[in-house]
């Protein structure tokens, strides 16, 4: 059953990322661990999701491995577009979730420069705001729960605005 669940996450993150792939010309891959790795896609040959793993084949031979069970997002993005360098990028990025896939309790992390209201949305691929939570966070790293046991089986958003830009990520709903 766990590997049709991480079967299903990485073909929903492949299609995802193929189709945003046509304005975009990078592929960010962030672990657990917060290291990213960024890659142009014009010299990767090919990715490959198997074993529970995706490799990432490059045009040069070389191979880059991760198991998807450490994975934290795959991002394709466009780094001329923005301006940002990866690093850039991996600091700004403070929205978490898990675990992803969900089936009754989100768990939110994110982390807040300091004390301010928070507000929490849970959007669906239609663009409606199903749920939403304000909250008052602290200086440094927050958690909430949200119960997202009433949602429909799906792919949702969860959309965070923490005083600057909002933050959005993916999360499935089994």
């Amino acid at each position: 059953m766990q590997n049709k669940k991480i079967k299903l996450v990485s073909v929903l993150i492949l299609v995802f990322g193929v189709i945003s792939m046509q304005a975009q010309n990078m592929l960010f891959v962030k672990e657990k661990s917060g290291s990213q790795t960024s890659f142009s896609l014009t010299n990767i040959q090919k990715l490959t999701f198997a074993s529970g793993n995706i490799t990432v084949n490059k045009y040069d031979g070389s191979l880059n491995t991760y198991d998807l069970t450490n994975i934290r997002y795959l991002n394709f993005g466009n780094n001329e577009t923005t301006g940002i360098s990866p690093i850039e990028i991996e600091a700004n990025n403070t929205l978490m979730l898990y675990p992803n896939p969900v089936t009754d309790q989100l768990n939110v992390q994110f982390i807040s420069v300091g004390s301010d209201k928070v507000q929490i949305q849970i959007v669906n691929m239609q663009g409606q705001i199903i749920l939403q939570q304000n909250i008052y966070s602290q200086s440094g790293i927050n958690y909430t729960t949200i119960s997202v046991s009433q949602l429909l089986n799906g792919l949702y958003f969860c959309r965070l605005q923490n005083g600057g830009k909002p933050e959005t990520i993916k999360f499935l709903k089994n």
